[in-house]
Formats: structure tokens, C-alpha cells, sequence
């Protein structure tokens, strides 16, 4: 079972991940419209497996993704109303969605409702996602496009203006129209939101930070010890993933406490969404309700933020210099700056699709090609030694899980055998790398056939 862990070894090759149909929760994802409706059908069709997956990438320095686990059912299809932040505020839905499969419960919320705005964490495309609160018009992007002849907008952001401009055409209701029921069966979630808020002229704002604010404050905010330990809560958490149903270890663990990801991905940008649908909500303008749309990963928190904007009448929540705080990229920090982005990759690798990664690393691009000397050593270490397999299981701190995962029967000498992996980890006082470590991994991976030629040249 342990050589069955998906892990990018130092040239960059994965092994297989065995897959089964337990459904978990769906991580964050890009989805990108393309500049047809059947290129666009096709390429989310790629984007959206069913099932973890394995892929492997020839560049170490960009490392794909290794295990991603996506769940269909953990959506929130009815949506769930809010209460107002004060009274004469509009009404606001919050819907949970999958980044990666069809649902299309939200975008027909929008065609019968007709909201003033839709705030969704995912942006159409890279201009929607330049900053937070960004808003997007149908009518003024249409006529700049297809119009005024803009003729370099964004792919998807031409194709989602000219799908909605066609659903403006069909007959009312816009949901049971044939052109909708078509493109419902195409499209993700998301992309279908945007067209249904063009089609009922209401406003897109872009609710979450952009992402390579988010990148870079995984990488610098922690300390390397706290994004040591969260790479192995990941670990941990995938090989749980990874046991049959019914298997008493298979039962997913909360997460810990500290755990960076958690903090910097889910829960700051949870706060942030919060604030941009109470924002919308406030704002003077044209009748009708506010409708969020994020991933599911996000409704729980985002719903508790909401719940103290409302007992604090729109008050609570993070102050201004804190939501100011959350929308900064931070300071590159100058400390291990080689370790840090070798583990953050490798984490981004446990955790996301590869969209997601490959954003990541287009995000810390400067900062890679600016290390120098022992940093690019150090990465380079610490990115080989973090994708090995070998370090997914010294990441297993819980013996009856690891038991489990390398098919021991109890008191398994195995975890004593990883030691020198083990050791390096900062969140135990190492540093993330040594070349004992990098010496005994290569060779530990080796097989001596030598003792098999002479008794098999006589069994002969």
C-alpha cells in the first residue's frame, strides 16, 4: 500500500494512486471557459474527474499534482438563505458548489430570481480577478467586445459574454429554454453562473483576494516549522483517502489546529468572502437579492461569518485594518526562502488540482528564479526528499494508520526504518534537508538483485 501513495520522485515521475468511489470534498479549482462552446464542453470535461488522480510532470521545478480528491456530493445544491444584516437589506443565498463537476442549481436560482449580484469566489478570468469587489457589466463588456471590436479580452470572458447574449435571446422562462437545458449539460457550475448573471443584468463581483496574494502568504506567513507539520497533516489526511470504506482508519480527522493551510487558504479567505457579500448587500442601487456562490469547502465559514456580521447589525467580523491585513501579499521571508517553496509546492501538490498548482507556481516564479547559491540547493533538496514516498509515510505520525497503510499486522518496525526522513522535518528541529538524508533516500530506494543470481542459476 505504500508504494500505491501517488509521490513525485526527483525526476519529476509519479507512481499510480489506486482509486475507489468514496466521495470527499472537492478542492478549490480554476475553471476556464474556451473560446467555443464545444472546445469549452471538452476541456471542462478533462478538468473534472470523478475520481482522485495521479499525474506527473518532467520539471522539478514545477511539480504536478499527486493526489486530488473531488466529491460531487458535498454541494449545496438548494442553496442556503441568510439573514439580513440589517433590516431593509436585501436578501442574500449562499450556494456551495463543485469547481470541477456539473450542478447547475445555482445559475437557475439566478435565471428565476434576478438578483442585483452575484458574488462568487471563483473570477471569470484573470482581469475579473485583479482585486476583490471587482465588477463586471454585461452590457458594457459586450459592447466593448462584440461591439467596440476589444480584441484582446480574455478567451473565457468572450465566451461566457456570448453565451449569456445568446440566453438573452431565448424565450422566458430562461431556464427551461433548449439552449439552456444544452449548455447545463456542458458546462461546469461556475461558468454557468457567470452566463445566468449576464442574462438577468446582474453584477459579477470577483469576492475573494486574488490568488497569488493567497500563494504568497502561504509561503511567508507560517513559520517553517507550522508548514512542515501541515504538509503532514496532508499526508496523513490523503493516505486516510486512500483506505477502502468501512476501514476503521479511514475516518477523516478535523483539522488540526495551526494547520497553515487551513488558516491561509480556507479560513482568512472565508472572512473575506463574508465581507464582500455583506459589502454588496449594503450597497445603494437597484432592487433585488444578492446570491454567493463559492466552493463548498468555503459555505460553513463563510456562513459562521456571516452569522456575526448579522448579531453585530454588519459590524463584526474582521475590522478594517485586519480585512486590509488579509488582502496583503506579505514580504517574501528571506528565512530558508528554498526550503519553504520546495514544501509549499509539494503541499499544493497533496492538496490541489493541477490548475491550482500550476497557478501557484506561475505566482512564485519570481521568487524562484531568484534563489540563489545554497537556496537553489536547499530546494532542490528539499524538493526531492518531500516528494518521495518514503517522506509521505514518515509524515504518518498515527502508528495504527501507518500500520494500515503499509499492510503491517501491529508493531511495525517500518516507521523506525523512515527515521532519517523523519529527522529533517523542521516542525521535529530539522531543516528540512541534509545530504545524509538525500544519500540514504537514493540508495534505500535501490534493490540489490545480486543475492538472487547464484541460487537462481542452481534452482535452474
Amino acid at each position: 500500500m505504500a508504494s500505491a501513495m501517488a509521490a513525485s520522485t526527483a525526476s519529476g515521475l509519479a507512481a499510480a494512486v489506486p482509486l475507489h468511489s468514496r466521495a470527499r470534498r472537492c478542492r478549490n479549482a480554476t475553471a476556464v471557459c474556451s473560446s467555443s462552446a464545444s472546445a469549452t464542453a471538452a476541456s471542462f470535461s478533462a478538468r473534472r474527474p470523478r475520481r482522485r488522480a495521479a499525474a506527473a510532470t518532467a520539471a522539478a521545478r514545477s511539480p504536478s499534482v499527486t493526489f486530488v480528491d473531488v466529491v460531487d456530493e458535498a454541494v449545496d445544491d438548494a442553496g442556503a438563505a441568510q439573514k439580513p444584516f440589517q433590516a431593509g437589506m436585501p436578501d442574500v443565498t449562499v450556494f456551495g458548489v463543485s469547481h470541477l463537476t456539473n450542478s447547475f442549481e445555482a445559475a437557475e436560482h439566478i435565471l428565476r430570481t434576478k438578483p442585483r449580484s452575484v458574488v462568487v469566489e471563483t473570477a471569470l478570468c484573470k482581469e475579473h480577478a485583479a482585486e476583490r469587489g471587482t465588477a463586471f457589466n454585461f452590457a458594457q463588456i459586450f459592447a466593448a467586445i462584440h461591439v467596440g471590436g476589444q480584441t484582446d479580452a480574455d478567451e473565457s470572458l468572450k465566451f461566457i459574454t456570448r453565451v449569456a447574449h445568446q440566453l438573452r435571446l431565448e424565450a422566458h422562462p430562461l431556464e427551461t429554454s433548449p439552449f439552456w437545458e444544452n449548455m447545463k449539460t456542458q458546462l461546469p457550475a461556475e461558468p454557468l453562473v457567470y452566463a445566468a448573471a449576464f442574462a438577468v443584468d446582474a453584477r459579477l463581483v470577483f469576492g475573494d483576494r486574488p490568488k497569488e496574494t493567497t500563494y504568497r502568504r502561504l509561503v511567508s506567513c507560517p513559520t517553517l516549522a507550522e508548514l512542515d507539520q501541515t504538509f503532514g497533516n496532508q499526508s496523513a489526511r490523503n493516505y486516510r483517502l486512500l483506505l477502502p470504506d468501512g476501514h476503521p482508519e479511514a475516518v477523516l480527522r478535523p483539522p488540526a489546529p495551526g494547520d497553515a493551510f487551513e488558516t491561509v487558504c480556507i479560513a482568512e479567505r472565508d472572512d473575506i468572502l463574508a465581507h464582500t457579500i455583506r459589502e454588496e448587500a449594503a450597497r445603494d442601487g437597484a432592487p433585488g437579492a444578492v446570491v454567493a456562490v463559492m466552493g463548498a469547502d468555503h459555505v460553513a465559514g463563510v456562513e459562521r461569518k456571516l452569522s456575526e456580521l448579522v448579531a453585530s447589525g454588519g459590524d463584526g467580523g474582521a475590522g478594517e485594518a485586519e480585512l486590509a491585513a488579509l488582502l496583503q501579499a506579505p514580504e517574501t521571508a528571506a528565512d530558508d526562502l528554498g526550503v519553504r517553496l520546495a514544501i509549499t509546492q509539494r503541499l499544493l501538490g497533496l492538496r490541489c488540482t493541477e490548475s491550482l498548482v500550476a497557478d501557484a507556481n506561475a505566482a512564485l516564479d519570481a521568487d524562484l528564479s531568484a534563489l540563489v547559491g545554497d537556496d537553489i540547493i536547499a530546494f532542490n533538496a528539499t524538493s526531492e526528499i518531500y516528494g518521495s514516498a518514503r517522506m509521505l509515510l514518515a509524515c504518518v505520525e498515527d502508528s495504527a494508520l501507518l500500520d494500515a497503510v503499509i499492510g503491517g499486522v501491529h508493531r511495525s518496525d517500518f516507521g523506525e526504518v523512515l527515521a532519517p526522513m523523519r529527522d529533517v522535518r523542521p516542525s521535529r528541529g530539522g531543516s528540512g534537508w541534509s545530504q545524509d538524508a538525500l544519500a540514504w533516500l537514493r540508495t534505500a530506494a535501490g534493490v540489490d538483485l545480486s543475492v538472487l543470481q547464484g541460487d537462481g542459476a542452481r534452482g535452474k
